[in-house]
């Protein structure tokens, strides 16, 4: 577990800082065909530039160039979430906190009845980075880390570029999963940490 922690992070975090990217293709959606502005990756097959609702049709560059950052941004929370919600169920598990910690059930949907307090000094920590954050960028640029010292960051363009297509790939995969989680766990009443021992992936 510890190493599949440390992979997803370190794989984030090298792309968090932007570069120039070579143009992507084009692909029809279900109203239009929408064209990706250059530097834009994320364009994979079969599907290509995928937009079945016609945003990007409606959209200039500079518009599109937002988009992206807000979509980087959500993907990033959303890998956090996904640690955030099985680490402390593992813990409860454990029982490495006592009896009270996400009681009675273990998920970690309990927070919101046990701890609304931490809940909300959390949430509203988050508010104000990202406010911060909002007034010291610009749109097109809100995505950049600025975590290049950390010495993660390739020095090759090429291998960059990968970088920043797998962090763009985790993160819609990881807002998807983070769906799931939550939709499995108000139908289950579970934990789902609970469901991975019991299939034997811990």
């Amino acid at each position: 577990m510890k190493s599949a922690i440390l992979s997803v992070l370190v794989g984030s975090a090298a792309a968090f800082a932007p570069a120039s990217i070579a143009p992507s293709s084009t692909a029809l959606n279900a109203k239009a065909k929408a064209e990706a502005p250059p530097g834009l990756i994320g364009a994979l097959a079969p599907v290509d530039f995928f937009d079945p609702a016609g945003f990007a049709a409606k959209a200039d560059d500079e518009e599109i160039a937002r988009y992206r950052d807000v979509e980087i941004m959500h993907g990033r929370f959303a890998q956090l979430a996904t640690l955030g919600f099985i680490v402390p169920e593992k813990y409860a598990y454990d029982g490495a906190f006592g009896d009270d910690f996400l009681a009675p059930t273990g998920r970690a949907l309990e927070v919101f009845s046990t701890d609304p307090v931490w809940l909300g000094l959390t949430l509203a920590v988050i508010s104000v980075l990202e406010t911060v954050r909002l007034i010291e960028t610009e749109p097109g640029s809100r995505s950049n880390g600025r975590n290049e010292k950390i010495g993660w960051r390739p020095s090759s363009p090429e291998e960059f570029e990968k970088y920043q297509l797998r962090e763009i790939q985790n993160g819609r995969l990881a807002m998807l999963a983070f769906a799931g989680m939550v939709a499995q766990e108000l139908v289950s009443d579970k934990p789902l940490y609970v469901n991975l021992v019991d299939s034997g992936f811990f």
